[in-house]
């Protein structure tokens, strides 16, 4: 483009090291070079030098830049620890050779005691095929430092092990996506690509014994202004002979490995160009382009290029290209190209002229696109600033139904609470759905869909296995729950072992009257041949998965559909497929004769009538009086003393359960919930981050008692010390700032943007809470109404008789009692109408009270907490009301 004339093509075609060695010196029995020039980050090997010298030409080496081989890794940064991934040579040299196979191997942990990966994890190594500088670096280095421990010899094609956790990769392309793409991976790279991609790198010992990574190096300068790398090849190099003499000898031997220097890069390799001694079969214009083309790479202007390319240029000790020239036999004429670099009035307008001042079209799109580039991520810093600064801070979870109510007030407190907008939502799924919707899929790289996720349940194995390097998770439990049998057999009070239930759901009993019922429940009376309505859940439920859980665990040889979240159900008329648990309640409410199963503390908020189930210990109990006993706590106490939790919060946990525990109280279908989180936060928006450490520590440490508020069994101090575990190793943002909970007045401090106060209100919260304040004073009144007619009704002086069902019903049957005997009983009546009139004047003050808040009391019973309110042993719901 820079260039009037002749019309001229110059081409590079990138094939390795290695195969452009091969190309440039021919194939036998001629040994004619295929290129003008060939290219190789190594010296060119001794047997092709040798295969060049014998066939009677010459050939030299012109260094042009220097690079840096890094070594990268996949490793979690949560499990690496703060003080990076460390590996001497020898150590290096065992794990790419196959003696060290494993990441928690000894000689890993005895470099990198804070090292926390799961046990027995493989080390995924990925190595080049073909010919490949890289390799020749690596193995040269480690062959220098560590011949003992490697084995493999030093050179650009090497004999690899060939087990399953050695993969083979071609180009740099190849090896970027096994070090992204697979877990636990580690391979070498030029550092420059292994940048820019923002792989992990691990951290080598140079010579002065200082640790770093080659980023470090290159970002290091020592006293002649050099950095790590160009340090490696400076003066230094040369006055030692690491670099020799003459451009003409052979150079195989030559590396830069382990310079010295305190912040010099320890695998540094040269970049050359091989030309030809004698070009003399070049034409003239030909012999030119290669002197121009040689002279542009080794310019100011030229050198100055290779750090976008993350290379560096050469220290002037090592530019020789002027004497190699001057020795070469070149043609009888040679075009002189020249530079133009400031203006050269007429000069410039020479036919050989390459001429910064002429340009094409492409190259000054090219500029002009790289301007407008810089000014587009110019402004987006800014926006970015400022969002930053004033922007709302999201954070959107899914999962499991149980806990939305509790997360929906924790969320408003937040965002009430908090000076800085904050936009939180939680949409409840389900467990299964919100497994997925955390895990992410194949088509978006298994990228979580939300910020966190959440269930009843461990996240399946399945969907574990399938998250990549990068994208690993912790278990966080948070609260405790009882999943319980529900049924709306008319009056009857119904128990059943785990074998019977296994053969309701599965289909083999369809009536209540069925024998096995009935010798487990010899009173129940139902007409003959009803049949049993049976619920169950569509798509993934942490409920289904409980019930299949606890009939695989007690009765296998009947229940045989497996243990999960969704399974294949029965598909005859008689079972109901729901969902959610707004189905399942609809079910047990409107259909008589059904059977379901339900997050118990929703069914015991809708009065359901439920089956009392055998534990461990032979006990015969609903969840209900389980839950009164703490049968639900001592679940997970025993849990924790028989090591059902694994230690490490990362670990696949898919088979942790609380079935069947021991304990007299215990409860047999105990749920733990979880926050499904990912380890490696450090790439989230750091407001979000923020925001996501902030709320799973409310949620966990829970000072305002919501767990209990929302009907959950809060989780033992032991399993808080695991959730607390497990949220510490959690790895965020560099710079992140992190926000605080103001409880108690903290003058200036609390006026931080960072800050949720809760002396923060707002006029809702206000409003609910005397709103809930008058739905209990009218739960306390109608629990001393009851009282009242309860004791009224055994009084012999009211009149009445003994029978009835209380409330609404009995007032009714005593004021018509009454009223038949007022004439016969005038005198008896007037001793009465004493203990009556106290209590038709309660009455008449209740339901104008009633009349007047339903509407209120309606939308709270919605909002509030859905726990049963207790009054004398009964379960007080909106029904009641």
């Amino acid at each position: 483009a820079r260039l009037k004339g002749p019309d001229v093509r110059l081409t590079y075609r990138a094939v390795g090291s290695g195969t452009g060695q091969a190309e440039f010196v021919g194939d036998a029995p001629g040994y004619q070079a295929l290129t003008h020039f060939g290219s190789g980050d190594i010296p060119m090997s001794s047997d092709r030098y040798a295969t060049i010298t014998g066939s009677g030409r010459q050939m030299a080496h012109v260094p042009f830049s220097l690079g840096a081989i890094g070594i990268f890794h996949s490793v979690p940064e949560g499990e690496v620890g703060v003080d990076g991934l460390k590996m001497s040579s020898c150590l290096l040299a065992k794990v790419f050779s196959g003696q060290v196979t494993q990441w928690d191997d000894p000689d890993i942990l005895a470099e990198n005691p804070n090292l926390r990966v799961p046990s027995g994890t493989k080390i995924q190594v990925g190595h080049r095929t073909l010919g490949s500088s890289s390799t020749g670096g690596l193995a040269g280095y480690l062959e220098l430092k560590c011949s003992a421990s490697w084995g493999l010899g030093a050179g650009s094609s090497l004999t690899w092990p060939t087990s399953d956790s050695f993969t083979a990769v071609e180009g740099s392309p190849g090896m970027l996506d096994h070090i992204s793409g697979a877990k636990y991976a580690i391979g070498y790279l030029d550092a420059g690509h292994g940048h820019q991609r923002q792989l992990n790198e691990v951290m080598l010992m140079n010579k002065d014994r200082e640790w770093l990574t080659s980023l470090q190096s290159m970002g290091a300068t020592d006293g002649n202004g050099n950095n790590g790398v160009a340090a490696a090849g400076g003066a230094a190099a040369v006055a030692a002979n690491a670099i020799p003499s003459s451009a003409t000898d052979d150079w195989s031997s030559v590396n830069l490995f382990d310079q010295s220097g305190p912040s010099t890069w320890p695998i540094v390799l040269v970049s050359y160009i091989y030309i030809n001694t004698d070009i003399t079969n070049m034409t003239a214009d030909e012999a030119g382009l290669l002197k121009a083309f040689v002279d542009f790479v080794l310019s100011t202007e030229g050198q100055g290029m290779l750090p976008d390319f993350s290379f560096n240029g050469i220290p002037s000790a090592m530019n020789q290209f002027s004497s190699v020239w001057a020795s070469m036999t070149k043609p009888a004429t040679v075009t002189d190209f020249a530079f133009e670099s400031s203006t050269q009035p007429l000069v410039g307008q020479g036919e050989n002229i390459i001429s910064e001042k002429r340009n094409s079209y492409s190259l000054w799109k090219l500029s002009e696109m790289e301007i407008q580039l810089q000014e587009v991520e110019a402004r987006l810093h800014v926006t970015e600033r400022h969002l930053n600064d004033y922007g709302i801070v999201p954070l959107h979870g899914s999962g499991t139904t149980n806990p939305r109510n509790w997360f929906a007030k924790a969320m408003q407190q937040m965002e009430e609470r908090a000076r800085v907008p904050m936009l939180l939502t939680y949409r409840a799924v389900g467990s299964g759905t919100g497994q997925q919707e955390f895990a992410g899929q194949s088509s978006n790289g298994y990228k979580s869909y939300s910020h966190f996720g959440c269930g009843d349940i461990p996240m399946s194995e399945s969907l574990f296995r399938s998250l990549p390097s990068g994208e690993e998770m912790v278990h966080v439990p948070f609260a405790l729950g009882a999943i319980g049998i529900f049924h709306s057999v008319p009056g009857a009070t119904i128990s059943a072992d785990a074998c019977l239930l296994a053969k309701i759901f599965n289909g083999d009993i369809e009536t209540w009257d069925h024998p096995d019922i009935k010798v487990q429940n010899p009173s129940l009376t139902v007409p003959a041949g009803q049949r049993i309505i049976v619920g169950h859940r569509t798509l993934g439920s942490s409920s289904t998965g409980g019930l299949t859980g606890y009939l695989s665990k007690r009765c296998p040889t009947v229940w045989q559909r497996g243990a999960g979240s969704s399974v294949t159900w029965p598909t005859g008329e008689s079972s109901v497929a729901v969902e959610g648990s707004p189905g399942m309640q609809a079910l047990i409410r409107d259909r008589p004769y059904s059977i379901g199963y339900l997050d118990a503390g929703h069914g015991h908020d809708l009065n359901f009538a439920e089956i009392s189930l055998v534990n461990q210990a032979t006990t015969k109990l609903t969840s209900l009086q389980s839950i009164t006993r703490g049968g639900v706590a001592a679940a997970a106490t025993q849990g924790i003393a028989q090591n059902v939790f694994p230690a490490n919060p990362a670990d696949d946990w898919s088979a942790v359960n609380l079935y069947d525990m021991p304990g007299p109280d215990t409860w047999p279908i105990v749920l733990v919930s979880y926050l499904y989180v990912k380890k490696d936060q450090s790439q989230t928006n750091p407001k979000t981050a923020a925001a996501l450490k902030a709320f799973t520590e409310l949620i966990i440490e829970d000072d305002e008692k919501l767990c209990e508020e929302f009907g959950f069994t809060a989780p033992s101090a032991e399993m808080k010390t695991l959730a607390r575990g497990a949220l510490s190793s959690v790895v965020y943002p560099a710079g992140m700032e992190e926000f605080i909970f103001e409880s108690s007045t903290m003058p200036y401090d609390g006026m931080g943007d960072n800050v949720i106060s809760s002396k923060r209100h707002n006029y809702d919260e206000y409003d609910r809470a005397v709103l809930e304040g008058r739905i209990d004073a009218l739960e306390a009144a109608l629990a001393e109404l009851r009282s009242t007619v309860t004791t009224h009704r055994h009084n012999p002086s009211t009149g009445t008789t003994e029978g009835g069902q209380g409330g609404d019903d009995t007032l009714l049957q005593m004021q018509m009692h009454e009223h038949e005997h007022e004439h016969e009983h005038e005198h008896e009546h007037e001793d009465s109408e004493s203990n009556a009139l106290p209590i038709v004047a309660l009455i008449v003050a209740i339901v104008a009270l009633l009349i007047s808040s339903v509407p209120f009391c309606l939308v709270m019973k919605g909002t509030r907490r859905d726990v049963p309110m207790k009054h004398e042993g009964q379960s007080v719901g909106a029904s009641a009301l």
